[in-house]
């Protein structure tokens, strides 16, 4: 039976037996409180600051769902341009001033902001307030800037979760929150499991109903950003993860797709090299010819490759290289290195199509 490849996570119906044991893989992070979403936490951080000016300055390659909790709360918004290989471009963050709130991120598990120490430094100087966003790079290992002063992410992106997201600090103590949103979290419980009777018996049927219910949470979400707290489960299965099989695995997973790619003519590599400290999240090509072409083929066979992400409303560049080109492979630790080579097989097998060259 070949199984899919991709999309969201399932709950295995163990992981519901395990709840009390404790796991601190968290910790290293600081001062946590754990909210329903990454989103909400963006909300509960900016309910607890007082920037010196109610701005905030975001990388042009982003979810949109970052930019929403900070347009609710009236922020301006700008944005500062990212490179094709995702680091920074640092002479576009030096066209703006009186920046009340400056976030950035590390792609894909890697330390792609690694070169913004001397100019976060001086960010720092006129009270701008500064926040990584550590949803890709939850489990790497590396040295995070000694300036940042909050940390925010979505934990359920990582493995199935009802909900889950993370405000964190090391420098001040977080406040959390009481708030309770039963409903968004009993949908994705539902989905989570029907997906894991899916997976256990390929019954087409369960399909339909599972990308339903996620949808029909996702759409709570988009309506409200309020700040709700993690549900029980989800913090207790937050502490039962193997961090260090989680990362052995997706890095085991993430080696086979790099020495495969090697072979194929038409994709691009972002990252040639996986270095000790990182965890990756995806394996995220370039694809220079027909993506659209190349995914719905993978899709065929059972394979779902997200684009990381739609470009936002907010950006004015719709040519921007990075959102038309890109395409995220999984390699979580949900699968195995046949799985691995199966992608790779289809990847390569598409290359010698004519319409893979009429882009």
């Amino acid at each position: 039976m070949i199984t899919d490849i991709g999309s969201e996570f399932w709950i295995e119906d163990i992981l519901l037996e395990n709840v009390n044991k404790r796991n601190e893989w968290l910790s290293k992070f600081g001062d946590i409180a754990l909210t329903s979403s990454g989103r909400g936490a963006i909300t509960l951080l900016l309910k607890q600051i007082n920037p010196r000016f109610k701005t905030v300055l975001l990388p042009s390659y982003i979810c949109e769902s970052v930019t929403l909790p900070f347009i609710e709360q009236g922020y301006d918004c700008y944005f500062y341009n990212i490179n094709d290989d995702l680091s920074v471009e640092i002479e576009s963050i030096k066209l703006y001033k009186d920046i009340g709130v400056f976030v950035h991120i590390g792609y894909y598990g890697f330390a792609t902001n690694s070169n913004l120490v001397d100019l976060v430094k001086q960010l720092k100087l006129n009270s701008t307030v500064i926040v990584e966003d550590i949803t890709h790079t939850m489990f790497s290992s590396y040295q995070r800037n000694l300036e940042n002063d909050f940390y925010i992410g979505s934990i359920r992106k990582w493995f199935g979760l009802p909900s889950g997201g993370l405000l964190a600090s090391s420098k001040v103590k977080v406040e959390g929150t009481n708030l309770i949103c039963e409903e968004f979290s009993k949908l994705r419980l539902e989905a989570l499991l029907k997906k894991n009777e899916y997976i256990k018996t390929n019954e087409q049927g369960l399909k339909h109903f599972f990308l339903n219910l996620f949808a029909e949470a996702e759409e709570i979400l988009d309506k409200d950003l309020s700040p709700y707290c993690i549900d029980d489960l989800s913090r207790g299965l937050i502490n039962t993860i193997d961090a260090g099989k989680l990362i052995y695995k997706r890095r085991s997973n993430f080696q086979i797709l790099s020495d495969g790619i090697k072979n194929i003519n038409y994709v691009e590599p972002l990252f040639h090299e996986l270095v000790e400290d990182i965890c990756p999240m995806y394996y995220p090509i370039y694809v220079n010819a027909n993506r659209e072409h190349v995914r719905q083929e993978l899709i065929k066979n059972k394979i779902y490759c997200p684009i990381h992400w739609p470009i936002p409303r907010q950006i004015n560049n719709k040519s921007l290289g990075i959102y038309n080109k890109i395409l995220s492979i999984p390699c979580d630790q949900r699968y195995e290195d046949d799985d691995m080579k199966r992608i790779l097989s289809v990847l390569e097998n598409l290359q010698y199509e004519e319409e893979i060259n009429e882009y």
